[in-house]
């Protein structure tokens, strides 16, 4: 329902984005648009996306617009945090977080600003204890939220808003730069063999489980076509593709995974790949074999090393 607002509109228009990597979710949290206070004096209108948070990333970026009508008193806005740890589920007691100041007849205030993990986490206790120094220590599906609240010249709340949530992914979630690869098209290396040097997004779905997002190999999803797949991580660093027929790219009768099926991929190797290779400056290895196999036609085979980007 929309409501008419004679007096006071307040527009805020939040944008987050990690330095360096693609804004795009795989942990989902459901953060509702046009988001509305029953209150015939005020509106509120938040364009709020789910930011990922990785460990390793130096700080991130702050974009924060308030546009406020002639008659609008107000003089500040405060932004207030609360984490909340996926392993306990505990919550922290909210605490203000920063407050940005609205000049006397000023309409519109543009923000830009950067925090760092330290300034995330300062002043929180979840069960009595502060989140842990090593940034690695937070557990995958753990999250902030941020709540918005203005504040008029005689130091009172007007009102409160959902803000964003950030939400943290794994340490080896994040995008990576394609350094090799290698596609062949039913025993006949492609032309369209090579997509060295494309960029491409691993999303994190929960501790262990991970999603290539948008491609398989050169080819980019489009016209509604599934891009994802997914893959989980084991505790020898070996990787296993998850056979998900849903999954499939664009055409194809069933997905092809070296545990599975190992010597249809003549081409391609499955030894040494399907494998993750820490580094300790972030620049993490990713070596995958995948592909699909169409009926009455033969396989598709690809074969791709990542490397993460680390600004």
């Amino acid at each position: 329902m929309k409501y008419k607002i004679p007096y006071l509109v307040l527009l805020i228009g939040l944008t987050l984005g990690i330095s360096g990597c693609i804004d795009q979710e795989t942990v989902e949290y459901t953060v509702e648009n046009d988001l509305q206070r029953n209150d015939p004096l005020t509106q509120v209108l938040v364009n709020t996306p789910t930011i990922s948070f990785v460990a390793g990333e130096p700080g991130y970026d702050i974009d924060f617009l308030v546009i406020t009508p002639n008659n609008d008193e107000t003089s500040q806005v405060n932004v207030y945090k609360v984490f909340t740890d996926a392993t306990t589920q505990s919550t922290s007691e909210e605490v203000l977080f920063v407050t940005y100041d609205v000049a006397a007849g000023q309409n519109t205030i543009s923000i830009t600003d950067n925090f760092t993990y330290a300034e995330l986490k300062a002043d929180l206790m979840v069960d009595g204890n502060p989140l842990p120094d090593d940034e690695v220590a937070l557990a995958v599906g753990s999250k902030w939220d941020l709540r918005l609240e203005p504040v008029n010249s005689a130091g009172q709340a007007t009102f409160s808003a959902p803000g964003i949530s950030i939400a943290v992914l794994s340490p080896f979630a994040g995008l990576y730069e394609v350094i090799d690869s290698d596609y062949w098209r039913i025993g006949v290396q492609s032309g369209a063999a090579d997509w060295t040097g494309n960029e491409v997004f691993i999303g994190s779905v929960d501790a262990t489980t991970f999603s290539h997002v948008d491609n398989w190999g050169p080819f980019t999803a489009s016209d509604g076509a599934v891009g994802q797949f997914l893959f989980t991580l084991n505790d020898d660093n070996t990787i296993t593709v998850i056979d998900d027929p849903s999954q499939l790219f664009f055409s194809g009768n069933d997905m092809l995974t070296c545990q599975e099926d190992g010597p249809t991929f003549a081409n391609v190797p499955c030894a040494g790949s399907n494998v993750l290779e820490p580094s300790s400056d972030g620049k993490h290895i990713i070596k995958l074999t995948y592909g699909y196999f169409t009926n009455n036609s033969g396989p598709r085979e690809f074969y791709e090393v990542l490397q993460k980007i680390v600004e």
